[in-house]
Order: structure tokens, then sequence, then C-alpha cells
């Protein structure tokens, strides 16, 4: 769980992204440089989260655990 404040700004992994108050801003934007998109091991996606409000994240987002 974890409260935005008023403009506050979060980058997640998208499989990550559990729950959010309907007050949170909710986008999708691609990850940046070859490098990140390649190596950085959460895809080419992350959720960019824009508060006021609460959010709920997991630690291991669903693909991986339903790998596992």
């Amino acid at each position: 769980e974890r409260d935005l404040q008023a403009g506050e700004v979060l980058r997640v992994d998208t499989g990550c992204l559990v729950a959010l108050q309907p007050q949170v801003s909710y986008d999708i934007q691609m990850v940046r440089g070859l490098k990140s998109m390649f190596f950085g091991g959460e895809g080419l996606f992350f959720a960019r989260l824009t508060g006021p409000g609460t959010v709920y994240l997991q630690t291991l987002p669903f693909s991986r655990l339903a790998a596992g």
C-alpha cells in the first residue's frame, strides 16, 4: 500500500499494480532506452501513477508469479 500525495508520481512495472483509488491518474508509458528495454527485467511498459490517492502494489509481477 502506498499513499501518493497530490502531484506525486510513481512509476512501476505494470504487472506489480494490484489496485488504485479512482482519483489516482494512471498512464502506460514505454520504457526509454534500449539498455533498459533489454536488461531492465521489467518489460517494455510501465505504469505512471500520479496522486493523490492510494495504490496497492505487489512485489512480484503476475507473469513471474505464474511462471514460478
